[in-house]
C-alpha cells in the first residue's frame, strides 16, 4: 500500500465524534458534488474519513473548506463530498449518522484484518469482529431504513480489497432486507424469522475475496489492475477463502465465499462433484445469498474506473447494462430486483442537468420508476454564499423532460423506465416468481 501523502493541517479525529456535539450538523440538507466542483467556503454536510485509516474523520461534517483543503482532496483519494445547503430539508430522511459511522467500523475492522495477515503466508483470522460489525451496520440500517436509500455515500477507501469487501457487505445487506419475502421461500427449511436474518449474508460478502490475502502478492496486484475474472491465479481466492472460513464462520456466510463468483446462467466458478460429474451450479441451487453478493458484485465491477485514476461509470449506466444481456442473464433475476429497490440511479442530494437545461438537486426518488425522480432547481452551486433555491419538477408527471447529466457525464441515453414487460415493482414481480417456480416444482413432482 502506498503511503498518504502529508496531510497534518487536515483536522484529524482518532476517536468517534460526539454525536451530541455532531448532531447539530447532520441536518441532511446536502448536496452530493464532485471534488472539482468544490469551492473555499463550502460547509461539509457529512465527514470525510481516513481512506487507509476507515474509522479516522480526516473532516468532520461543519468543517469550512479551505484552499489548502482542497489542494489535498485530490491527493486524498477524495472523488465526491457532501455539502450543506439550507432548504433540502426533504433530504434529512435519506442520511444517518449512526449508518455512516457503522459502516466506517466495518471498513476498519477489514482494514485491520489485512494488516494482521499481509505478511503471513497462512493467514489466520478472528472471525468475531467480522461479525459484530456486521449485526451494528445491520442494527443501524434497520433504525434507520430511508437512510439505506442513499447508498452512493461509499467510502473512498485506499485498498481495492477494502473497498469492495466493505461495498459489497453494505449494498448485499440493504438488498437482503428487501427480499425478506424471498429469503424465507428460497430457504424453506428454518423458521421464517431465522430464513429473514442477513447477518451471514453480511459477514459473507464482507469475506468474500478474504482469500486473496493468501495468494501471492503479484497475483492479487495483477488482478487489481486488470480486474481479469479469466485469470486462474486469481480464481483460487474462492477456494483459499472458503478454506480460511469453514467452520469459523456460519456455513450460510461460507457459502458466500465459496459462491460468489457463481452465475445465475451456470457460467460461473468454481465447479463442484457431485453423482452426475464435475459441473457449475445453476439458477436456484446456488445459495440465495450467493446470488445477492454476485449481483451486487456486477454492480460494482461496473462502477470501477476501467483504469487507476479514472472516472467511476455512472451509477444509472451501470443499472442499465446490469438490465441488459450478458448481466440479466447471469444475476438472479429477484435479487437484480432487490438491486434496483436500494440503489437510485440519482440518488438524493445528487446533482442533475436535466433535458430542459434545468440544474438541480435530487430530492427524491422512486423505485418504481427509478430514473423519474423530483428535482428540485439550484441557480448556482458554485457560490458557497447563495443558496438559491427554483422550482421543482416531478418527472413522473412530466414524462417529457429527463434527466440529461449526473455525476459530470452525459448520461440521457442511459435512463431506463417501467413497461408493461419490466415493472419495477419488486413484491409483485418476485411473488410472480416465487408463484411460477411453486407451480413449476409441482408439475415435476406430478411428472415424476
Amino acid at each position: 500500500m502506498h503511503d498518504l501523502p502529508d496531510s497534518s493541517h487536515i483536522h484529524r479525529l482518532h476517536q468517534p465524534i460526539d454525536t451530541r456535539e455532531s448532531r447539530a450538523l447532520w441536518s441532511g440538507h446536502l448536496l452530493r458534488i464532485q471534488a472539482n466542483q468544490a469551492r473555499v467556503g463550502m460547509t461539509l454536510a457529512m465527514p470525510i474519513f481516513h481512506p487507509q485509516r476507515p474509522a479516522t474523520v480526516l473532516l468532520r461534517a461543519g468543517t469550512e473548506l479551505t484552499e489548502a483543503t482542497l489542494a489535498k482532496l485530490p491527493e486524498l483519494g477524495v472523488h465526491e463530498l457532501s455539502i450543506a445547503y439550507p432548504g433540502l430539508e426533504e433530504i434529512a430522511e435519506y442520511t444517518s449518522e449512526q449508518v455512516i459511522h457503522a459502516r466506517a467500523s466495518v471498513n476498519q475492522t477489514i482494514a485491520d484484518a489485512f494488516e494482521q495477515t499481509r505478511d503471513s503466508a497462512d493467514p489466520d483470522l478472528d472471525y468475531r469482529p467480522f461479525q459484530n460489525a456486521i449485526v451494528a451496520l445491520l442494527t443501524a440500517l434497520q433504525e434507520n431504513p430511508h437512510a439505506a436509500q442513499h447508498v452512493q455515500d461509499l467510502h473512498d477507501l485506499a485498498h481495492p480489497l477494502f473497498r469492495s469487501a466493505a461495498d459489497n457487505a453494505y449494498i448485499s445487506l440493504l438488498i437482503g432486507l428487501k427480499l425478506d419475502f424471498y429469503l424465507e421461500h428460497q430457504r424453506p427449511r428454518l423458521a421464517p424469522a431465522k430464513a429473514r436474518n442477513v447477518s451471514s449474508l453480511g459477514v459473507g460478502a464482507l469475506l468474500q475475496d478474504i482469500g486473496a490475502l493468501a495468494l501471492d502478492e503479484e497475483v492479487r496486484e495483477r488482478y487489481y489492475e486488470s480486474h481479469d475474472e479469466e485469470d486462474p491465479d486469481w480464481r483460487h481466492h474462492v477456494l483459499k477463502g472458503f478454506e480460511m472460513v469453514r467452520g469459523k464462520v456460519d456455513a450460510a456466510a461460507a457459502a458466500v465465499v465459496l459462491h460468489h463468483h457463481q452465475r445465475f446462467d451456470g457460467s460461473g466458478y468454481p465447479a463442484r462433484r457431485s453423482n452426475t460429474g464435475i459441473h457449475t451450479p445453476v439458477g436456484t441451487d446456488i445459495h440465495v445469498f450467493a446470488r445477492i453478493a454476485a449481483a451486487t458484485g456486477f454492480f460494482l465491477a461496473l462502477r470501477r474506473p476501467a483504469f487507476p485514476g479514472g472516472r467511476p461509470m455512472p451509477t444509472v449506466r451501470a443499472l442499465r447494462l446490469l438490465g441488459e444481456s450478458p448481466y440479466a442473464d447471469r444475476i438472479d433475476p429477484v435479487a437484480l430486483l432487490g438491486l434496483y429497490t436500494v440503489i437510485p440511479p440519482y440518488a438524493p442530494g445528487t446533482i442533475v442537468q436535466l433535458s430542459n437545461a434545468m440544474a438541480g438537486v435530487v430530492t427524491r426518488w422512486y423505485p418504481t420508476e427509478p430514473c423519474r425522480p423530483v428535482v428540485r432547481e439550484i441557480q448556482d452551486i458554485s457560490n458557497p454564499d447563495l443558496h438559491d433555491l427554483g422550482q421543482e419538477i416531478d418527472l413522473t408527471t412530466t414524462p417529457n423532460i429527463e434527466v440529461l447529466r449526473a455525476e459530470g457525464q452525459d448520461v440521457l441515453a442511459d435512463n431506463f423506465y417501467a413497461t408493461e414487460d419490466r415493472p419495477f415493482d419488486l413484491h409483485g414481480v418476485a411473488r410472480a416468481l416465487i408463484n411460477r417456480a411453486t407451480k413449476d416444482q409441482s408439475q415435476l413432482r406430478d411428472a415424476s
